[in-house]
């Protein structure tokens, strides 16, 4: 019998913690990504995360809210590797100026 009760508890527990993680999921994310105002996202997912409009709007808001500093674009050109460097006489450069 306690076995029971056991497994329950354990699955109760599973469950909360899933529905907890998924809960502060658009926080995370906006953390992440670095959006611009966290703390709104951080509101907004605080006080409607209980009703089923207000956290997918927090999660879009997360995923779609523009960043503090926005990546760098990507680059226009491909990379070449700098010009070789001019051979230099080895023999003269050892003769010094009296030759």
């Amino acid at each position: 019998m306690s076995n029971g009760i056991l497994e329950g508890w354990i699955w109760g527990l599973t469950i909360i913690t899933v529905f907890m993680a998924l809960a502060v999921l658009p926080t995370f994310i906006a953390l992440v990504r670095g959006a611009d105002e966290i703390l709104l996202i951080m509101l907004v997912n605080a006080l409607c995360c209980a009703t089923v409009i207000g956290w997918p709007i927090a999660l879009i808001m997360a995923i779609k809210w523009p960043r503090k500093h926005p990546r760098p674009g990507r680059a226009s050109h491909t990379y070449r590797p700098p010009p070789p460097h001019e051979r230099h006489d080895t023999r003269t450069a050892m003769r010094g100026p009296y030759g």
